[in-house]
């Protein structure tokens, strides 16, 4: 069997005859679906097997989230849960107090309601496959095998208790955790994983097919073990794919089968006749077209929850999002953003900020048919210039009130892989003017942009999508101004869905794209950075401004081809140097995530996956 190293060579042969990459969902496919952070990854494995294993069983506030991590990437000693990051408080003028996530004073007692409020507009179409739902509601009465940890984004044993890979990393494993019931009452089978897996790869509405690209088959090789062969190494499905929540084949499989099979989709089940069923520690009672009720589910493998009754409600618009609830409803709402802070001076709780998995930055363009040079960003003076010229300490203070990692460095947020000793320059407008004037840049006609020797401008077309996060750009409003500081001259478009793909894929005039997305637990970025991902020449590709480095590409193919978390980390930490050395875009940093916390909830635990996902340790005091 080959070893490790010797299969970074093996990468270029994942490009057929068409050009496409058959390494799973990239990010390009990922911002196309709109997913959220519900997925997850996977590793390989050469002799002898990869084995995790779980070691710790429910207890405490919720169910367990103990066992050995693959490759032993995480701090934590094996079978001990990494520490859940504290929340931060977030200062208010008004309205909402000031609270921090400390221990509760009172001891967790059961009873009572709680509501979590959440942005979208109809709950009624339970197809898990669709992501047609608030991630809210599948998550609270489904379950993945796997579960993302919650400080980390390492996967955790969950429904499956153990995982190991065979044949050189080309099957996978699971073994399933006994004692586990459907809320109709029937057991927890491999045959439900299989079958759930069945419908995510072939569901005519899946929203994650893509993740199934090299996977040959899944089967139950017995009541208690699933197995899932692949056509190749598949480096993020432990993270994206195993997290991905299990639902029921005893109550679809026969509407499933009875369907074509170019025309299979759960959509169109009839919910009505059967109130869908999961294993989680809540069991739905009741929907409507905007809420979801649900109840205690008293034969749940892990501890109960110490709430009676759980709400999901759904809300149209962000004005009505951070409207208050009635206070006998206290509520949990997510996301709200700084802005909205003092117009809640009506709300009573507390506003936690919290890390999330969030990255904002501007890729440069290394060809655009608008520039005389082909590109200003060739001389790398120009774009430390750049980087140096903008202040995102002031940035994160002004547009997020504080609650961001301004200074962090590339668009690797996730625990695991981030590598925290790169950061971002202090601002230092002199030291980017000096700059500018060593690469040939002076304003030669004294009206504050610089020029070329030839007399072209320095004028820069930065571009972002118009349904972006707000925060994206008032960022890039003071970017440009920052910019105009040191006499790079700016204009800035809000585009379209359709204009910004025509501009991206097909024009390709702008200097400067920018983004601001959440990630999943597992890397997926691999088709920003790597330079067979050029849009240019690669129709399946994202790498928007033809970036090119031979030390990121080996990073990428390291990556792709490890076997352990540790060694994925380390591959992504190469990564992360080298397009910050060879720099790739102007980071602007890593938004934290905001939630209101209504009061009379007590237990909340942020979780990075999904912030609001530990409703078991919710309770009223």
């Amino acid at each position: 069997m080959p070893a490790e190293e010797d299969l970074v060579s093996e990468r270029s042969a994942w490009l057929d005859v068409g050009g496409r990459l058959r390494v799973g969902l990239g990010r390009r496919a990922v911002l196309s679906a709109g997913l959220g952070l519900s997925v997850a990854a996977a590793l390989r494995g050469s002799v002898p097997s990869v084995v995790a294993q779980a070691t710790q069983t429910p207890g405490g506030a919720g169910p367990g989230s103990g066992g050995a991590p693959i490759g032993g990437a995480v701090a934590s000693p094996p079978g001990t849960p990494t520490a859940i990051p504290a929340a931060t408080p977030a200062a208010t003028p008004m309205g909402i107090s000031i609270s921090a996530a400390t221990p509760e004073a009172e001891r967790p007692r059961r009873g009572g309601t709680a509501r979590v409020v959440r942005p979208g507009s109809d709950v009624t179409n339970f197809n898990p496959a669709a992501f047609a739902q608030d991630t809210q509601i599948p998550l609270s009465y489904l379950e993945p095998l796997l579960r993302p940890d919650p400080a980390t984004l390492e996967p955790r044993p969950w429904l499956a208790t153990r995982w190991e890979w065979q044949d050189d990393g080309l099957r996978l494993l699971l073994t399933l955790r006994d004692g586990v019931v459907w809320h109709d009452g029937t057991p927890f089978t491999a045959a439900d994983a299989a079958f759930s897996h069945t419908v995510y790869q072939q569901d005519r509405d899946s929203a994650v097919s893509g993740l199934f690209e090299l996977v040959d088959n899944v089967e139950a090789a017995a009541d208690d073990t699933l197995s899932v062969r692949f056509r190749e190494r598949d480096g993020n499905w432990l993270f994206n794919v195993a997290s991905l929540p299990i639902f029921s084949s005893r109550q679809y499989r026969d509407a499933w089968e009875g369907l074509p099979a170019s025309e299979r989709t759960l959509s169109g089940f009839d919910w009505s006749t059967s109130s869908p069923v999961g294993t989680g520690p809540w069991e739905v009672t009741d929907w409507q077209q905007t809420s979801v009720e649900f109840a205690r589910f008293n034969r749940y493998w892990g501890a109960e929850t110490w709430l009676d009754q759980l709400t999901v409600e759904v809300r149209p618009g962000h004005a009505e999002l951070v409207t208050p609830s009635r206070p006998s409803e206290p509520a949990i709402v997510w996301p709200i953003r700084p802005h909205d802070l003092a117009s809640l001076a009506t709300a009573s709780g507390s506003a936690r900020a919290v890390p999330a998995a969030s990255v904002m930055f501007a890729a440069f363009n290394f060809a655009n048919p608008n520039q005389p040079s082909g590109s200003v960003w060739t001389d790398q003076r120009v774009r430390r210039a750049a980087s140096l010229a903008i202040d995102r300490e002031r940035y994160a203070r002004e547009v997020f009130a504080g609650f961001m990692q301004w200074d962090a460095a590339g668009t690797v947020a996730q625990p695991w892989a981030h590598d925290a000793k790169l950061t971002t320059p202090i601002s230092d407008p002199a030291a980017a003017a000096l700059l500018l004037a060593d690469a040939g840049w002076v304003d030669y006609n004294g009206d504050g942009v610089l020029e070329d020797v030839n007399g072209a401008p320095l004028q820069l077309s930065v571009i972002l999508r118009a349904d972006s996060r707000p925060e994206l750009a008032a960022v890039l409003a003071r970017v440009a101004r920052d910019l105009a500081g040191v006499g790079m001259a700016s204009t800035i478009e809000a585009l379209s869905d359709d204009d910004f793909e025509e501009r991206w894929i097909r024009r390709r005039d702008y200097d400067l794209i920018a983004y601001a997305y959440d990630l999943l637990p597992g890397f997926t970025d691999f088709d920003l950075y790597g330079s067979a991902w050029d849009v240019r020449a690669n129709p399946a590709g994202w790498n928007p401004g033809g970036y090119a480095n031979a030390d990121a590409d080996a990073a990428i193919d390291e990556f792709l081809a490890a076997i352990t978390i540790e060694r994925q980390a380390a591959a992504l930490r190469r990564l992360q140097r080298a397009v910050d050395d060879d720099l790739f875009g102007l980071w602007l940093g890593f938004p934290d995530d905001l939630v209101l916390i209504g009061d009379g909830i007590e237990g909340f635990h942020p979780d990075m996956a999904w912030q609001t996902a530990r409703t078991w340790d919710l309770w009223r005091s």
